[in-house]
């Protein structure tokens, strides 16, 4: 969220305490007040001053392509690999983008992951397409579309179109969203808060009670590994 930002102030630690793990970190550069191309180019160069190499820019297109265009050269200083959030191929490849990720679960289903991909690698950019576990906002900010889980069936849907698609990536709607429905994150049923309760993951892939808990983080452990073995994308000759 920019310079300044309490996820600014936070950077080092996580960083730090991935680092510690074996874990790389992306940035996901959000949309704040004030963000022009320019200020994206100081934030790459910031970003990658603590180590960072690869970026997804959400709502990109928000800012005029030739401006992404012209700011090229100095956004891929020091090997930077930055993906558009966007279904418009073209729009992304005109930008000067390397590649594309959809983050929406909901308008960018699955069933979307194939074409967008084919687009994609047509114009040689790399596709990483979002899967997620289901969406539920309605709590946190009143949007009455849902994407029910389904016990773990919607994820597992997502990742065999992202896998069928041949992505070169996958990317994940999302951690630790909780007020969009979407998290992955462990989760144990919470305590009843007025007339709200969190029912956990009860049920999901069969599983019930503790061992609930880590379902989704367990089956992304699973198609990650499906994922990896899966023959990559053979370039163009």
């Amino acid at each position: 969220w920019g310079r300044g930002s309490a996820e600014d102030a936070r950077l080092p630690e996580v960083l730090a305490g991935a680092r510690s793990r074996g874990i790389s970190v992306a940035a996901h550069l959000e949309p704040y007040a004030g963000r022009s191309v320019a200020s994206t180019v100081d934030d790459v160069a910031y970003l990658r001053s603590l180590g960072i190499r690869t970026f997804y820019v959400y709502r990109p297109l928000d800012l005029p392509i030739p401006d992404w265009a012209a700011a090229r050269a100095a956004l891929h200083v020091g090997g930077a690999t930055l993906f558009a959030q966007t279904a418009l191929v073209g729009a992304a490849a005109a930008a000067g983008f390397d590649g594309i990720y959809t983050y929406d679960i909901v308008v960018y289903g699955g069933n979307k992951f194939a074409r967008l991909c084919k687009e994609a690698h047509a114009v040689n950019l790399l596709c990483a397409p979002s899967v997620g576990p289901g969406y539920d906002a309605r709590r946190g900010s009143g949007d009455a579309k849902v994407k029910p889980r389904r016990n773990g069936s919607t994820y597992d849907r997502m990742w065999r179109a992202a896998i069928a698609a041949k992505a070169d990536l996958v990317t994940i709607t999302s951690y630790n969203e909780w007020h969009e429905g979407t998290q992955i994150e462990p989760a144990a049923p919470g305590r009843r808060l007025g007339r709200y309760r969190y029912l956990s993951y009860d049920g999901a892939y069969g599983l019930h009670g503790l061992a609930a808990e880590f379902a989704y983080m367990i089956r992304t452990r699973y198609w990650s590994d499906v994922f990896h073995r899966t023959p990559p994308v053979q370039p163009k000759t």
